[in-house]
């Protein structure tokens, strides 16, 4: 179909909104976290979404129509930038679904009580409520009370108190090996 000068003109000013939409739909493609969106940024979303979709209707109508090759070359162009568009907001939306639903899981798992294997060995509750059971199962030091303490004093006795100052001779010897190792040159691979 032949245009009208008029007509031409309006088709490319139509071309500019689309792209100016198109600009924003793609900034807030950039900027938005899927799934975190205040409400209002998110309405606005969805309507640029819709609109850029209508325009899209009427881009492809008007590329079937128009004889003029640089109209149709540029139609075609904008065209496929609103399909990459349109592939961008799928995978937002696919990754604001994902992070709904770790976010559901999330909120719906129950912490399981640990294994004893995996219980702190540092048990730093008050005492107002009773640890699970999990955690009673391993002693603790930090639980000692000052007479188990003093019990532990008692029961070490003075026999390994040296009070001179001095170290036994089984740490001066692991002293010595220690320094002989260190000593010994390391084999290069």
């Amino acid at each position: 179909m032949g245009l009208l000068p008029e007509q031409l003109h309006k088709i490319r000013g139509d071309l500019t909104v689309t792209q100016t939409n198109m600009s924003i739909f793609s900034e807030m493609l950039s900027e938005l976290t899927p799934g975190l969106e205040h409400p209002e940024d998110r309405n606005m979303f969805e309507q640029l979404h819709a609109t850029c979709r209508t325009m899209q209707t009427r881009l492809v109508e008007l590329i079937d129509q128009v004889d003029d090759d640089k109209l149709t070359a540029d139609l075609l162009e904008v065209n496929d930038n609103m399909n990459n568009l349109f592939l961008r907001y799928d995978r937002f939306e696919k990754n604001k679904s994902q992070s709904q639903a770790r976010q559901g899981a999330i909120k719906k798992s129950i912490p399981q009580p640990r294994p004893v294997s995996e219980a702190p060995l540092i048990d730093f509750s008050s005492g107002v409520s009773d640890p699970p059971p999990s955690f009673t199962q391993v002693p603790s030091l930090a639980n000692f009370q000052d007479d188990d303490a003093a019990n532990l004093a008692d029961w070490i006795g003075d026999k390994n108190i040296d009070t001179d100052g001095a170290t036994t001779q089984e740490f001066d010897q692991f002293l010595a090996e220690r320094a002989a190792a260190g000593d010994t040159p390391r084999k290069e691979k």
